[in-house]
């Protein structure tokens, strides 16, 4: 339902948009993560018809946005990052403007003014002008204007940000439940929600597709980011060396603490029992104060592809 291939966005001489390619299939919800000005937005903007790539194609629901854009624009919804609101308009008025817009029928409008109504919540808000609403509730209007029509796709970019706990886990699950039938493309800061809504995940930065796999998949291609972290009463040198001779450990990081303190952060292969092997080899000459595994998580794992794109680009 959305293609990217070989995009490339320039503005003059700066390129925004490296050479990207993915696809998001219908019942499927993507997670888009990036640090602020990875490129995210930009790309979600040329998915949606508002600007264009320089090179490359872009097609939404089988439809060439170069050349369709005004065919494809109706098969999708689009939260941007700052939502299309009529301030001076109430909920109710400006959800039915919307909805004339994108071509809803005059026999099915309240059925569907209804249901975006009710699965964004806002039945408390809906003849309350917009520029009343606080920050939460604007955002929970952007989302119902891109539910109208029942798109084939839905543009996500950050739709939590600004909403409380509870109205987060409310919109998780209209996310959810729409994913269940359409394509979605999410963009967010926030690591655990990719992992609770989303069966892919797509990492950018600097404007370069670094990985694109399942959460799941993800943490487990990364073994980097496997490391046992210990404390121990040691001279650095001496256990850096006998660290490094322990079998399944890669590499270790030693930094002076304190009181005669050492600390090592030993990057480990995914294996069992490793634990025990470095216990053993710090104990027989050292006193050791801490040794904890950490496993790697979406979160560790984004960063470890983000700061390794930030180190190249620095290197070049």
């Amino acid at each position: 339902m959305i293609k990217l291939e070989s995009v490339t966005k320039r503005y003059g001489s700066r390129t925004i948009i490296h050479d990207v390619s993915f696809s998001v299939s219908k019942g499927e919800i993507v997670g888009f993560l990036g640090p602020n000005g990875a490129g995210k937005t930009t790309t979600m903007r040329m998915i949606a018809g508002a600007t264009t790539p320089t090179s490359g194609r872009v097609t939404v629901a089988g439809l060439d946005m170069a050349t369709h854009n005004h065919d494809a624009a109706q098969r999708l919804g689009y939260l941007p990052e700052h939502p299309p609101l009529y301030d001076v308009l109430d909920v109710t008025t400006y959800l039915r403007f919307v909805a004339k817009v994108k071509g809803v029928q005059r026999h099915a409008m309240q059925s569907e003014l209804d249901r975006v109504i009710a699965a964004c919540r806002l039945e408390a808000v809906v003849t309350r002008e917009i520029y009343k609403l606080s920050k939460g509730y604007r955002q929970r209007v952007g989302l119902a204007q891109a539910l109208l029509g029942k798109p084939d796709v839905l543009l996500l970019d950050e739709p939590t940000a600004g909403l409380d706990p509870g109205q987060i886990q409310e919109t998780r699950e209209v996310i959810r439940t729409f994913g269940e039938h359409a394509a979605v493309l999410l963009s967010t800061h926030i690591l655990p929600e990719v992992t609770l809504i989303c069966q892919r995940v797509a990492i950018i930065n600097g404007g370069r597709l670094l990985a694109i796999d399942s959460p799941v998949g993800l943490q487990q291609a990364s073994e980097q980011t496997n490391n046992v972290l210990i404390e121990a009463s040691a001279e650095a040198g001496s256990l850096r060396e006998e660290l490094l001779g322990v079998q399944g450990v890669t590499a270790v990081t030693v930094t002076a603490l304190p009181n005669d303190l050492v600390r090592a952060e030993c990057q480990v292969e995914a294996q069992s029992g490793i634990e025990a092997r470095i216990a053993r080899v710090v104990a027989v000459r050292w006193s050791l104060h801490r040794l904890e595994r950490q496993q790697p998580t979406l979160e560790n794992v984004f960063l470890r592809y983000v700061n390794q794109t930030s180190q190249q680009r620095e290197a070049a």
